[in-house]
């Protein structure tokens, strides 16, 4: 994959450009459906920033199920017209990709200081101010339901002189929309949220009422930011704009149910892998995840020396850990460890540079499994299975 051989120092020197946090405009929902919303044709755009907001109304006693919050939307996407899907990804792995990438570049530890005070493995960090109520409404943790989602559109790889992924708003030709899909089946103000009824299973925000509106949010909008730069007085000071930086979501090529080992391949000749994030909820936990142990495999089931392994080629191994030695990783780079059932693979490293990425040009064979002392569970509880993510970020080159 290759580049112009250029260095855009400039681009990051003082006096030439201006970083900016502007609003794009606030965004009214529209029940269960796919929104668009164009983004602003100004200026140099790197991350975009939504916050949903409403004011919330509970019967009964539901409660966040333990990978909630992500999950008030079903999909978030951004489009460009010369790179569609920059990002497609469901609501919760957002919220993980933010959590990783914002972990491990941009606030380190003080990302996970709790606020929330729901316990164990489905503690949430302060980044979330989340109605969360154990009986009714009356426990409520804030009666404002705010959550942030962070899409970040541009990398910073420092043997790239730094952000690469920028896009350049200031040209007319390229025009780029945000479309986001919430978690409701109501068409008017309150809308009703997705439930899980009586079983948490990642699926939905919410769960432990069974039947409808448990869960409403009176006239939600979505608040949409942008952060971006200022254009340098002189062209020859711009940044590199020859790459894209995606986030794309994707099963698991195994079929979990059942499974005591699972596989994803790498797409060949599609870019540099950045950074693999990747889940699994194992359906056996379901049932009693309201006591806190979490909907995902538990630690006890992935203790094999090979639990999470990563290979390229015939085999060869890049990554081989248990859990252990994962759950230990997670916590000297962010500070703590990821939901139960939730994993993450860095190849930029502290230093951000290309030296560890997997070139899929070049590493054929790109193959992640997880392996478990025991298979998954078979049954659907609730009505639904083991199932898992794999949300790989992808460094790209617009032309070959």
């Amino acid at each position: 994959m290759g580049r112009k051989n250029v260095s855009n120092l400039e681009f990051n020197s003082q006096n030439v450009t201006r970083l900016l946090r502007i609003a794009n405009g606030t965004s009214v929902w529209q029940a269960n459906t796919q929104t668009p919303v164009q983004i602003i044709q100004a200026g140099y755009l790197r991350d975009l920033f939504i916050i949903a907001q409403g004011t919330p109304a509970f019967t009964g006693a539901p409660v966040v199920d333990p990978w909630g919050p992500g999950s008030l939307f079903s999909n978030l996407q951004v489009n460009s017209n010369v790179q569609a899907g920059v990002i497609n990804v469901s609501g919760l792995a957002a919220t993980w990709i933010m959590q990783v990438v914002m972990g491990l570049e941009k606030m380190g530890n003080s990302l996970f200081s709790p606020l929330i005070t729901d316990v164990g493995v489905n503690s949430w960090n302060n980044l979330y101010e989340y109605s969360a109520p154990a009986a009714a409404p009356t426990n409520m943790q804030n009666p404002l339901f705010q959550v942030p989602y962070w899409l970040p559109l541009a990398q910073k790889i420092n043997t790239l002189d730094g952000y690469v992924g920028i896009w350049d708003l200031q040209d007319p030709s390229i025009q780029m929309v945000l479309n986001y899909t919430p978690s409701s089946t109501s068409s008017t103000t309150p809308f009703q949220l997705a439930n899980n009824n009586a079983n948490p299973n990642g699926s939905a925000p919410y769960y432990g009422v069974t039947g409808t509106n448990s869960v409403t949010i009176a006239n939600p909008s979505n608040i949409i930011s942008r952060v971006m730069y200022d254009p340098p007085l002189d062209p020859k000071n711009d940044p590199e704009f020859g790459y894209v930086h995606s986030w794309y979501e994707e099963l698991w090529n195994t079929a979990l149910p059942g499974s005591s080992t699972i596989n994803w391949r790498a797409l060949a000749n599609s870019g540099y892998i950045t950074r693999l994030i990747f889940s699994v909820a194992d359906a056996t936990n379901f049932a009693s995840a309201a006591a806190n142990t979490g909907i995902g495999v538990a630690d006890s089931n992935i203790k094999l020396s090979n639990s999470i392994n990563l290979t390229v080629g015939n085999n060869a191994p890049v990554v081989q850990e248990t859990v252990y030695e994962t759950r230990l990783r997670q916590f000297h780079e962010l500070g703590r460890a990821l939901p139960q059932g939730v994993f993450y693979i860095d190849f930029l490293g502290q230093d951000l540079t290309m030296q560890n990425v997997l070139d899929t040009f070049t590493a054929g064979n790109i193959n992640l499994q997880m392996n478990f002392n025991a298979a998954l569970g078979s049954t659907a509880v609730g009505g639904v299975n083991s199932n898992g993510k794999v949300i790989r970020g992808m460094l790209q080159a617009l032309m070959q």
